[in-house]
């Protein structure tokens, strides 16, 4: 349950933090190969099916799930949109 805590408020400091620093940055990004952004997005991929594995084993319950879900979506949205203005598939990247 703790390590959930954790979890949700470093997606949102990360979220908080993040966003402005990936608009002044534009399309730069990590040396122009958006290799950070694509390596953030897979670890907040795992995060999200950690947290469904944990729900379905029952270590937390679905409404933990769910508050962890919404804590990372901010930050896995602007990453995938910063890969996209990037001209990057983010899908094609995972």
């Amino acid at each position: 349950m703790e390590w959930l805590v954790l979890v949700l408020f470093a997606g949102l400091a990360a979220a908080v933090i993040g966003a402005p620093l990936l608009r002044e940055r534009g399309t730069a990004l990590d040396g122009g190969d958006g290799s950070e952004l694509v390596e953030e997005r897979r670890t907040l991929l795992a995060e999200l099916r950690e947290l469904d594995d944990d729900a379905a084993s029952g270590r937390i319950s679905a409404d933990e799930r769910r508050d962890g879900r919404r804590a990372l979506a901010p930050r896995l949205r602007a990453v995938t949109e910063a890969l996209r203005d990037a001209g990057l598939d983010p899908r094609g990247v995972a």
